[in-house]
């Protein structure tokens, strides 16, 4: 009972955390993009230098905010894969979508509706954050275009493609690591290839066994 407290205040304390970084640096990023765009005849190169420096400073901050709330999902994710209906983690996944970054919409194109065994809640947070980028955008961002999720079963396995919306450069070493890590939990290998300057993500899972 004691660990199981423990364990509890510090989940809540991360995501305090968490929230507490990533709000206020994501308000800072877009006002200091705002005051370069309304000052961008104005700006002196001292003045510049100095808006880099508080860009790479609040990308860091939001980087290492990235790393805690993945840590947070792989450290207190039910300790069991349960064994769900693709259709429901995919399920799953645009409710993510939609109440963390107001995307409506996700094109997901899928050839059959296998049992996965999976942590549903964490692989389906992971999903979502391969789909529309690193955690540092907002809630509030417009979104021009649509993630993709397609899967294909064969082999005993279920294949995931997602075409992202997250830019090439956006990759942020911590991000690759840790949903990578993710990915392994779930018996996969995750795997990134660059089209058009956006990044695409790929690894597979293995079905559930068949019942008697």
């Amino acid at each position: 009972m004691a660990d199981s407290n423990h364990n509890a205040r510090l989940e809540e304390l991360l995501h305090t955390i968490n929230h507490d970084l990533r709000t206020p640096l994501g308000n800072i990023r877009s006002a200091i993009a705002i005051l370069q765009q309304d000052l961008s005849t104005q700006i002196s190169d001292d003045q510049q230098v100095f808006f880099e420096i508080i860009e790479r400073s609040t990308t860091r901050l939001l980087d290492q905010s990235n790393r805690l709330l993945l840590f947070n999902e792989i450290a207190f994710s039910q300790s069991d894969s349960e064994q769900i209906h693709l259709s429901e983690l995919l399920g799953n996944t645009k409710k993510v979508l939609k109440n963390s970054y107001s995307l409506e919409e996700v094109t997901l194109i899928t050839d059959s509706d296998p049992v996965v065994p999976c942590r549903n809640y964490t692989l389906s947070t992971v999903l979502a954050l391969l789909a529309i980028g690193d955690t540092k955008q907002q809630a509030d961002s417009h979104f021009t275009e649509i993630p993709v999720i397609q899967t294909i079963t064969e082999n005993n396995q279920v294949h995931f493609t997602i075409h992202s919306l997250m830019a090439a450069q956006e990759l942020a070493p911590s991000f690759a690591e840790v949903t990578s890590a993710i990915v392994e939990l779930h018996e996969g290998t995750l795997a990134y290839t660059t089209e058009n300057g956006r990044l695409h993500f790929t690894f597979s899972l293995p079905l559930a066994p068949p019942t008697n």
